[in-house]
């Protein structure tokens, strides 16, 4: 049923006349015991030079992991536009450009994502 989920998220980014082709590999991450117990660990991250999507699933709600998701495919598009170039940090308070990448995707991804659920809740594709 995840994989339903996905593919349907994919296809509603996608198809949001923004750029997201070629499309990202994902990497799902389902038994890291140590980072699902530290209460700041990793959600997901993006890896610009292989073109990956890293999702860690271990003890999260599917719908959580759907919305990192959306997240990510923000960074992706922004690797695709050429703008993850010179991060050399992942602290927001450490790099302007990088705050600005971030907020980007917190918002634009998590629009997405509500617009897909609100979509699929309604019509249930």
């Amino acid at each position: 049923m995840f994989k339903q989920h996905l593919a349907s998220l994919t296809n509603h980014i996608t198809n949001s006349g923004m750029l997201f082709t070629p499309l990202p590999s994902v990497k799902m991450v389902n038994n890291d015991e140590e980072n699902a117990q530290d209460f700041l660990g990793r959600t997901a991250y993006y890896e610009p030079e292989t073109k990956c999507i890293v999702l860690y699933t271990k003890g999260r709600h599917p719908k959580d992991v759907l919305r990192s998701f959306a997240h990510e495919m923000i960074h992706h598009m922004q690797n695709l536009e050429g703008r993850l170039n010179n991060i050399d940090t992942t602290n927001v308070n450490e790099d302007e450009n990088l705050y600005q990448l971030e907020l980007e995707a917190y918002s634009l991804g998590n629009m997405l994502f509500r617009e897909w659920e609100n979509s699929y809740k309604s019509t249930g594709k």
